[in-house]
This record gives structure tokens, sequence and C-alpha cells, in this order.
């Protein structure tokens, strides 16, 4: 834990809300925080008046103070420590409550995920930064007003200056008092001379101006803001006789302020308004719903092919590309509607007073926009696509979260329908239902990863020739298990892995879980002669996961020359560079690769001899009918005779007759894979290795 590391304060008694905290933190391996926790009001207290938190994330139920009393116990303590609160889904107007409080959000615990919670801590600790440095910068320009000489002048009542100190003189850019003498003050000094007649109409109705900002022109034009302290001298009948005070000059800090103020709603990279700012302008859209009858819709933005730029070029390029494409859009969208970068390569636009027509129109026009943009980087040209989700705003949405959800689910079904398109929500729409059930599963998921609710089994892979030995292969198959212990087929949450980005995580599981199993059973390790691990492509494509591996290999007995990591063609194709750096890297450790699914691809042979694997693994496709079909026969008969003049050992799968198996032999494959060979078992139930002969005729 690095010294520098945000302190996280997590004011929470259920032992569950603080494993699901910790556990999404984890999964966000760049996201660093100190987790405190109190489990109770009296310890929150006591912990928070120790200091040094960057924010505070508490649950409304705790054991000796409960609801929205418990928040306004902690919040008068936690000074400028911003709070988010944890509400259950059906306490969702609890947290609204708060934030009206001053909670600067609310989390509903049902629908935390990593991305979710990383994005509003990261908001709150950047918060807290901007307000650091906003009192650090009105400290400096108090002590500057306090301890350096101000201008001090006397002015007529008719705008004239009567007297002026040398600091006066300085601050107007002019070389002497005399000169000042000879000007009218409302034209020659005010930027906005109509600002003079407020500012006499002030000090004549008040007798004084305490602390007040003025913006004034020097000499040569330049505008300079000034914090002016001034009263009416008067004489003993009571008439104003002249003006007197003080000008101090906070032009610098006046810009910093508003510098900070901007970066605190802006996204530094693109310079557009980033998701906290757009958040909290559509939800003044949603109030004023309520109020009036003017439409608004939100389009919800996600690039195509904005991966490909940032895996072949660096993510340098992407950036430039996203700063590039922001101007763009910024362009064309209409006057008085808002776009937003919300993250990534996710885009927003707000659009107001807009009828439907007219937002369909405005989002075609960003379709074409982004399909003409083209990106340019080291001589080569780039395209992107883009996936468009509109939602008209209409009185039933209650929340900022209900709006950016639909079009969320709009703009996945976009995707999903083939992509460069736009999808207008309709609360009814089926394939919306479907994207809402991926949702849910994507949260089985992750409970079943924090929870352990996975279980591996195991398929032998048999030599074709009979072994002098008894030494397994066997590739190791995760299953996920529902909440009656039944398995449920890995065609049910897979796609929905796949799609929340969650497959790096399940393939950490894998491995830590199966080099477990084998250390927890020396006598089985000693009969094992390789064990096939599947990887997906976010691994191979992570610059870490050779280091990832590294470690559990320390930790665990599998020696690394037993270890076999497979890996689909269509993965090692992505990026087959950053492909082959990983599978080097991991092979430096003594570990084996295979390529899985060989011949699914039409440049199959043209990339084989780039990728320095082990193993073929030629696709069932080609292998079920191969005793019938004469041209299955001759693709395999090809892969296997490349493969072996490259070196590498070929596996045939989904191989489930004894024809099948006979014309395999003949073909020359040195392993065979099957449901009939040999199925799939537990993991802790492994026997001796099956032989090829057990396959039954046909």
């Amino acid at each position: 834990m690095s010294q520098s590391a945000p302190v996280l304060l997590l004011i929470d008694a259920n032992p569950d809300d603080v494993r699901l905290i910790r556990g999404e933190l984890a999964n966000a391996k760049h996201d660093d925080y100190d987790i405190q926790v109190a489990e109770t009001l009296a310890n929150s207290l006591e912990r928070i008046r120790l200091g040094g938190l960057s924010v505070i994330l508490m649950d409304l139920v705790l054991p000796d103070t409960q609801g929205i009393a418990a928040f306004l116990r902690v919040y008068p303590k936690a000074g400028n420590v911003p709070i988010i609160v944890l509400v259950d889904q059906k306490d969702e107007d609890l947290g609204q409550l708060a934030v009206e409080k001053g909670a600067l959000d609310y989390l509903v615990k049902q629908q935390i995920v990593s991305n979710l919670l990383v994005k509003s801590l990261r908001y709150a600790t950047d918060r807290t930064h901007t307000l650091i440095a906003l009192k650090a910068s009105e400290a400096k320009y108090r002590e500057l007003f306090q301890n350096v000489t101000a201008g001090v002048f006397q002015t007529s009542i008719d705008g004239k200056f009567l007297s002026a100190n040398p600091a006066m003189v300085r601050l107007l850019g002019y070389e002497s008092e005399e000169e000042l003498l000879g000007l009218d003050i409302a034209k020659d000094v005010y930027m906005y001379p109509d600002s003079r007649e407020n500012w006499a109409k002030t000090v004549q109705e008040q007798g004084e101006i305490r602390n007040s900002e003025l913006v004034l022109r020097k000499r040569d034009g330049t505008k300079i803001v000034v914090l002016e302290n001034a009263r009416a001298v008067r004489s003993q009948t009571g008439d104003i006789m002249y003006y007197q005070g003080a000008l101090t000059d906070i032009t610098e800090a006046h810009e910093q302020s508003k510098k900070l103020s901007y970066d605190a709603s802006h996204d530094a990279l693109t310079g557009l308004v980033n998701r906290r700012e757009f958040e909290i302008r559509v939800e003044r859209v949603i109030e004023a719903n309520k109020a009036n009858t003017a439409e608004y819709a939100v389009c919800y933005l996600d690039l195509d092919k904005f991966k490909i730029i940032n895996d072949n070029c660096g993510h340098v390029a992407g950036d430039e590309l996203l700063r590039q494409l922001g101007a763009v859009l910024q362009a064309r969208i209409r006057q008085g509607d808002t776009i937003a970068r919300l993250g990534g390569d996710e885009f927003g636009v707000l659009l107001n007073h807009c009828p439907l027509e007219n937002a369909i129109q405005v989002s075609k026009n960003l379709l074409r926009t982004i399909k003409e943009f083209k990106f340019v980087w080291d001589q080569r040209y780039f395209t992107l696509g883009v996936s468009i989700g509109l939602v008209p705003i209409d009185e039933s949405f209650n929340s900022v979260s209900d709006v950016l959800s639909a079009a969320d689910a709009a703009c996945y079904t976009a995707k999903d329908r083939g992509r460069n398109r736009l999808h207008i929500y309709e609360p009814d729409d089926k394939e919306l239902g479907h994207y809402r059930g991926e949702i849910q599963w994507a949260a089985k998921v992750k409970k079943a990863l924090r929870n352990d609710e996975f279980t591996l089994d195991v398929q032998p892979i048999v030599p074709v020739m009979p072994a002098a030995s008894n030494h397994l292969y066997l590739e190791v198959l995760v299953r996920m298990m529902d909440e009656n212990g039944r398995q449920i087929p890995p065609g049910a949450f897979l796609p929905t892995v796949e799609r929340y980005n969650l497959m790096g995580n399940l393939d950490y599981w894998v491995i830590e879980h199966t080099l477990k199993a084998f250390s927890e059973n020396p006598k089985l390790l000693a009969n094992i002669a390789r064990v096939f691990i599947n990887i997906s492509r976010d691994s191979l494509q992570n610059s870490d996961f050779p280091n990832i591996v590294a470690d559990l290999l320390r930790e665990g007995r599998l020696p690394p020359h037993k270890l076999c990591f497979e890996i689909t063609e269509a993965a090692a194709m992505s990026n087959l560079t950053k492909a082959n750096q990983t599978i080097n890297a991991i092979r430096e450790l003594g570990c084996r690769f295979a390529l899985d699914d060989f011949g699914t691809g039409v440049s199959s042979f043209a990339y084989l001899k780039a990728l320095n694997v082990d193993y073929l693994k030629i696709d069932g496709a080609h292998i079920r009918d191969l005793a019938d079909d004469k041209g299955d026969f001759e693709i395999v008969k090809a892969i296997t005779h490349v493969g072996h003049a490259l070196g590498r050992e070929v596996i045939a799968e989904s191989v489930e007759s004894k024809r099948v198996l006979e014309a395999l032999k003949e073909i020359g494959v040195d392993f065979v894979q099957g449901y009939t060979i040999a199925p799939p078992h537990n993991i802790r139930q492994i026997g001796s290795p099956p032989s090829p002969e057990s396959v039954q005729s046909d």
C-alpha cells in the first residue's frame, strides 16, 4: 500500500457489504485505496476526528443509528471530506434525500460494479483535491492582500481621482499620480462603465463596500480583477464629501479559481464536459421536465473500432484521436446542447428543447460526422464507427441513473444489431430486456468470483499411440454453480463475462484454483504430464499477465513445464505483436502454449509460423464428419502435415467415433480429445488415463 494512497473510510456494519466493496476495488487493478472500516456511528466519528481521510463511504443502517439521522450526525464532522452513501434498491429515495442534505452521491448496493464504484470514488477524491487547491489559492491571495501594500485612493462624487498612492498608480499601469487625476473613472478605469454607477449607488445606500470584486482596465487596455474595500466619507451634516478605499490585484487568483472550477466540471483530455457535470445537467432537465412541456433527449455514443487504434498505435494515439474527435463533435452540436465525454471512448449529448424527430436528425448527423472522420497517425489512416442510443426524456424518468441506463441499453442494442447505427429507446423493447438480463448475469458472475462459486472440471487429452507411462494430459474447464449447487452451462454466462470485460478476472480464478488443486494433491501432481488452461484475449493482451502467472507459479507446486496455456486463433490474430510478446514472456517461465480452434480462420496457415506455440488443436468443425467428408479429411491432413513440419504437436478435438479415430490415426495426429473418449469430470476425481480404444464403435 503506497503511503500516498487515498484513505477510504467505509462506515458499514454488514460484513457482506465490506466484502463487496473490497472485492470490487480489488477488481479495479489501477486503483489503490487504503480501506478503513468503522462498524458503528461512534467509531466512525472518532476516526473522522483523527483526520487524513480522502472519502467516506457510509451505509445508512448502523447498529447505533439509522436512516438520514446517521448521515446528519456524520456530515457536520466530515468537513471537506466528501460522503457517498450506500442504500438498498428499495431505499433509493433515502439516497436522494442524503444528496439533498449534502452527500456527494449515493450508490445502490445491488448495482455496484467495479467501474461505477471507482468512478464515484475517483470523482470524490478529485473533488477533495480541487477544494484543497482552491483553499490554498484563497489563502495565498488573502496573505497577499494583508501583507503587500495595496493601492489606496480617494475619489470625488463625480468620478475623479483626488489622490492615489504609488501602488495604485502601478496597479493601473500609469507612471504618476498626476496621470490618474485627469481620468474619468467610469470611462477610463472601469471595464464596464455601468458598473461605476452601480458601485456609487451601493456605497451611497450602505455607506461602504467590503471585499467586492471589480473588473478594471489598465492604461494599456488589459483587464484586471481587483478586490476592493471602500467607504463614503461624510460631513458633519451627513453629506458625502468623497470616497476612499483600497484595491488589491487578484487577477491571478481569479483566473486560477476559474480554472479549478472549469477543471472540476470538464474532461482533462478533450475539454468537453465530464460525466459528473453531464449528470448534473441531465438532472436539471428531469426536474424542469416536471414543470413545463419542453422536450429533451439524451444520446449515448460508444465508438466502434477505437480499441484497434489503441492496440495498434498505443494510448498516445488513442488520446489524440479522442481530442480531435471531441473538437469535431463539439462543432457539430446545436447551440445550447451539451456534449460530454462520459469515460473511455463513450460520449453523451444532452439535447435541449428538441422534439424526437429533431433528435433523430441530430443523431444521424453525428453518425455521419464520425463515419466521415479520418484519423491520421504515423502516416496511417483510420476510420471509426459509432453506436448511438437515443432516449427521449419524458415524465417516466425519475433519476439520472434511469436515463443513462436506458441510453446505455439502447446503445448496446445498436451495437448488437451490427454497430454504426442508431437505436431509439422504447420501454417495452424486448432487446433492452435482454440487455438488462445481461446486467443481472454480470452481477451473478462477480458474486461467483468473490464467493468461489465456480468449479473446475478436466477432460483428458489422449495420445493416439499407446503411451509408455501413465502420465495424464488434461484440459481444465470452468463451470459455474447456481444457488442449488447445479452446474450452469458455459454458454449461459461466458458471453456476459466477455461483454463486461470479466474474462481476465475469470482467467485468474481458473489458474489460481487449478494450481491450488494440484498443490493439495502431490500424488496426483506426480502423474500429470501436461495441464491445458484456456486464457482469453484480455489476458493475452495484458502486459502484466506474465507477471501474474509468475506470481501464481511461485505460490503453487505445479512445475511450469507441465502448464500449457490455450489461446484461440481469433484472440492471437487480434494483435499478433502483443500476443507474441505475451507468449514469449510466459514461455521464458517454462510454460507451453497451444493454439486452439485452429482452422477456423481464412488466414490460419499464413499466421501459424509467426506464433511461437507448441500444440495445434484442430477445431471440431473439421473433425466430426472426418470419416465421411473428404474435404475435412484433406484439411486435417494438411494442418497435421504443416504442424509437424513446424515442430508442433497436433491435437484433434471432438473425436466421437471409432471411424473418426481410425482416420486420425491414418493422418498421424498426436492426441485426440472427445466426450466419448473421456467425458469431463471434476478435477478432484482424476483417475488413470483413458485409452483411445475406449471409443465405442459407430
